[in-house]
């Protein structure tokens, strides 16, 4: 819960004159410039078209993963641009001002996390050019990364997200129709019910014995409690934890990628204080880090711990993981 921001009106202006200059700053850059997604019928277009018309909650998380999807990658980039040094004193200038850009940019959408979390009004609206743009409050946020490399991948990673808090089939089987029935040829937009239900997480309940009852997710992921008692909780808050892990790896695979070492010892999660539903993962001795929602085992510090070693073992090992977890009634104390 956020306190009361006494300072809420100032915040707001700054917030949309930082979005005002950075947008109009990187108009004048010819290098490292923000490019707006434009993907014409793009899935994420398609997906937005459907939860123009949801409920709010699934508006509030489609913005909020945008939003998070969007600080990780202007974040990455912008740590990037210390690694690469310019050659010339014109090209130094430029990307030294890119970077105040950026890290003022940064602080605007920390901003506005903490401006939706504190109850404001979160909608968006998609333009006749099939461009996205978030409304936090009367703020318009488009949709955009740093460079038109950025742009697929933040398109892949918003939707990758949200369908794995919700079933996309009901999206996605529509526009397979609709690409039928134009006698459309492009496989661009497809999503077969195979990419979707990968992300689907299933549970079984298995008794051992009087005091002790299993279940075992189709992640490999397995809670053993005490007994049966409290079934439905359980199980939901199990959902959620594999949800969360396969979530994590996914992120740490892509830090793997973009040649960050994991330094397994190192790795734990730590809250932010500007946004309640963020969690920060240091995955490093320098204490390199990436933001991603994940309060179940952000609130389950022990829990974590004792996933660590799975983590660890799928990682170095490149095979499907099993993790047991025993007693795991004493993290549920947790939550």
């Amino acid at each position: 819960m956020f306190k009361t921001n006494n300072n809420y009106p100032i915040k707001l202006f700054v917030c949309v004159l930082n979005s005002v200059f950075l947008f109009c700053f990187l108009l004048l850059l010819t290098t490292a410039s923000a490019s707006e997604i434009n993907f014409s019928r793009s899935k994420l277009v398609q997906l937005a078209l459907h939860l123009e018309v949801a409920d709010q909650e699934k508006q509030y998380d489609f913005s909020r993963i945008a939003l998070f999807e969007m600080y990780n990658t202007y974040q990455y980039e912008l740590e990037q641009s210390f690694i690469h040094k310019p050659k010339t004193l014109k090209k130094r200038i430029k990307v030294r001002q890119w970077r105040l850009a950026t890290q003022s940019y940064l602080e605007s959408l920390n901003e506005y996390l903490y401006l939706m979390d504190s109850g404001l009004s979160v909608n968006f609206f998609i333009s006749d050019q099939d461009k996205i743009f978030l409304l936090i409050g009367d703020i318009p946020v488009i949709i955009s990364g740093p460079n038109s490399g950025a742009d697929k991948q933040i398109e892949n990673n918003i939707i990758e997200q949200f369908c794995l808090q919700y079933d996309c089939r009901e999206y996605f089987t529509e526009i397979h129709r609709e690409s039928k029935d134009s006698s459309s040829n492009t496989n661009t937009d497809k999503v077969s019910d195979r990419d979707i239900a990968a992300h689907k997480i299933t549970g079984k309940w298995s008794l051992r014995s009087r005091n002790q009852s299993v279940f075992t997710m189709s992640n490999g992921l397995v809670f053993s409690f005490k007994n049966i008692k409290d079934r439905k909780y359980k199980e939901i808050w199990a959902l959620e934890i594999a949800n969360e892990l396969n979530r994590l790896m996914d992120y740490l695979k892509r830090t793997q990628k973009k040649g960050r070492a994991i330094g397994w010892s190192f790795l734990k999660i730590e809250e932010l204080p500007l946004t309640d539903r963020a969690n920060k993962v240091i995955f490093n001795q320098n204490h390199d880090y990436f933001k991603l929602s994940i309060p179940f085992l952000g609130e389950s510090p022990l829990l974590f711990d004792a996933l660590i070693p799975g983590i660890k073992s799928y990682f170095e090992n490149s095979s499907d993981y099993r993790m047991i977890i025993d007693n795991a009634d004493q993290y549920l104390i947790q939550k």
